[in-house]
């Protein structure tokens, strides 16, 4: 009786042990929004300022990058005073698939990446999104020049 007793309290414990692991509590967002958005930039110490109501500019490896948070989702965008051929733009585009880079009405060159909120999003994936567009904007810097 006691080797029974015991036998259940063990696997009461363990399952308690494994299930207590599987269980992890991370703050999903399902929309972008301003308070989100300057705590982010906030514990990743980037300089930013708010330009109007869900626009900011902020400061990316020596970038300055226009933040917009439109209908719920992030949408970073930078413009380059490069003026590349459009083959050198097609080129990069068709290598990287996370930003898009084109020339503007103005013909400006410029960036842009969007994070859609649907279906939810860590502050881990946000601060992957910003770090990988980081490393896109110091990718177009040298190839574009």
């Amino acid at each position: 009786m006691k080797t029974k007793i015991m036998t259940i309290l063990v696997l009461t414990l363990m399952s308690t042990q494994i299930f207590g692991q599987q269980v992890q509590t991370k703050e999903v967002y399902t929309l972008a929004n301003s308070t989100m958005l300057e705590k982010i930039l906030d514990a990743k110490s980037i300089q930013y300022s708010n330009l109007e109501f869900n626009r900011y500019k902020m400061q990316l490896n020596g970038y300055n990058v226009l933040v917009t948070i439109d209908d719920g989702d992030l949408i970073l965008k930078t413009y380059f005073k490069a003026k590349p051929s459009l083959n050198r733009i097609n080129d990069f585009n068709s290598q990287y698939r996370w930003a898009r880079v084109y020339l503007d009405t103005d013909g400006e060159l410029t960036v842009a990446q969007e994070l859609s909120f649907t279906g939810g999003i860590t502050i881990g994936c946000i601060n992957t999104f910003i770090n990988t567009y980081g490393k896109i904007l110091e990718e177009i810097s040298k190839q574009m020049q």
